[in-house]
């Protein structure tokens, strides 16, 4: 009987089974950023007594961003003024209070055309006027600000490939000094060492390096970073501009290298934004520095000439009202470099909970961010996209979170009483329960939020061609 093979199959049953109760022991979502699910073993086979009244399931919803909790902790006592910064003459602040006079939940619905196309709502005197203006010129700069719904240039790398396509330009344009998941994002490879990063996630009261992207590198003596074009889209894989923005607090040296080779700088101290550029056609970039405490405010690799630039500027867990303290003087000094035309936000995951159906407190915050960026860019439009549609599981079914539709209708209160533009995301993909159709159709991740590439590729295309349309193209 030792060797019976009826035995074997037992032990086996036996190593198999307690290999997947470890698997399911693990907090995959958390581990992941619900990019793979937690599974019970045995959630199936256990019968559960069934309530009176059968609750909605609860969604993984990802991790609250401190930025949001410290707001709402904010709404709950008087208003108390932060201390304020120095602005630039130049720069004018623009007074906020009014906006929170004014209604959140309004009843409107996407404005859709003859043909079912979701178009763009401009809640302004004219339809996105400045973007066209600088498309007049041949040269145009976008920026597309997110949370991990674009995390990895999902949606911007195929908006950015479809704009090039019809405007020229080249390049990935903006990216940080440094990822903790490098190959996640398919249109450059980013390498590197020595960078710590901060960002608006665990920025502290006191962190004033607060811009556009929400984020920076602080580098230790021997800092570098490394970008190589990706052959994933067409104009990807080489560029013709590169340059680092960055602030100094001592002297000392940052080499900087292309295919051409390298090119040492000597950088005095300032508190100013200063920038290092080299051009020529290059398909690597290096930045090397030898200053501890530097700070990087990123790279931008691009086109020394014309065309149009999409720069992808996502933080995961970001509810986007961080921005409403963005440092305007630190903005001032960066746009001298590299200033936009049109910035889209996409935020509004991080914030939605079943639980929540009233969103005025963020509509509010938001609001206040739009202030904020148009402060801080006045030469650029801005769109406000609407939350995506968001899954549920109730048994064995998936729906549309119920409180999707309250979130998308304060989004849009905030980008009318800011005068902005706003893009209904979700009724877009569908309207009600269209994340069901784009799992099946394999657009979107398991957990029912994130999109893959596919879908990034598909909102894309729907959202270019809502763009066109507001151009008149």
């Amino acid at each position: 009987m030792k060797g019976h093979p009826s035995r074997h199959m037992v032990i086996v049953v036996f190593i198999s089974m307690g290999a997947l109760f470890l698997l399911s022991a693990v907090p995959w979502g958390r581990i992941t950023g619900n990019r793979i699910k937690d599974f019970n073993l045995i959630e199936d086979l256990v019968p559960r007594p069934k309530p009176a009244v059968v609750a909605e399931a609860q969604p993984e919803a990802p991790a609250i961003d401190p930025e949001l909790e410290n707001f709402m902790a904010e709404s709950a006592k008087p208003v108390e003024e932060l201390p304020a910064e120095p602005v630039p003459e130049a720069v004018v602040e623009v007074d906020t209070s009014v906006v929170e006079h004014v209604p959140v939940m309004v009843e409107e619905v996407a404005t859709v055309d003859s043909a079912g196309m979701v178009l763009i709502e401009s809640y302004g005197e004219a339809m996105l006027p400045r973007f066209k203006a600088a498309l007049s010129r041949g040269k145009a700069r976008v920026a597309v600000l997110g949370d991990s719904f674009i995390e990895g240039d999902i949606f911007t790398q195929d908006l950015r490939a479809m704009l090039q396509e019809r405007y020229g330009g080249e390049g990935v344009g903006y990216v940080g000094m440094h990822s903790d998941f490098p190959g996640f994002r398919q249109t450059v490879r980013l390498g590197g060492c020595g960078w710590k990063m901060r960002d608006i996630r665990n920025f502290s009261g006191r962190d004033t390096v607060r811009t556009v992207s929400g984020e920076y590198g602080l580098a230790s003596a021997g800092a570098k970073a490394t970008y190589k074009g990706s052959k994933s889209r067409k104009a990807l894989g080489s560029w013709s501009r590169s340059r680092f923005l960055f602030v100094s607090p001592d002297s000392g040296t940052v080499t900087l290298a292309t295919d051409a080779g390298p090119r040492s700088f000597a950088v005095a101290p300032s508190g100013e934004v200063q920038m290092l550029e080299l051009e020529g056609a290059t398909g690597e970039f290096v930045v090397e520095s030898d200053i501890p405490g530097m700070v990087g405010l990123g790279v931008y690799l691009d086109a020394a000439g014309g065309g149009v630039q999409v720069d992808c500027m996502s933080i995961r867990g970001n509810s986007g009202i961080g921005h409403r303290k963005m440092n305007m003087r630190l903005a001032a000094g960066m746009r001298r470099w590299v200033d936009y035309d049109l910035i889209v936000l996409e935020y509004g995951m991080n914030a939605l909970s079943p639980e929540q159906y009233n969103y005025e407190p963020y509509a509010v915050a938001m609001a206040k961010v739009v202030e904020r960026i148009r402060s801080c860019y006045p030469d650029a439009d801005i769109i406000v996209l609407g939350v995506s549609d968001r899954g549920v599981k109730n048994g064995a079914d998936v729906r549309s979170l119920h409180t999707c539709e309250a979130m998308v209708k304060a989004q849009r209160s905030a980008a009318r009483r800011t005068g902005v533009h706003f893009w209904d995301t979700r009724m877009a993909m569908g309207g009600d329960n269209a994340v069901v159709d784009w799992r099946r159709r394999k657009l979107v991740n398991a957990d029912y939020i994130h999109l893959n590439y596919a879908g990034g590729r598909e909102l894309a295309t729907l959202f270019y061609q809502s763009l066109n349309a507001s151009l008149g193209e």
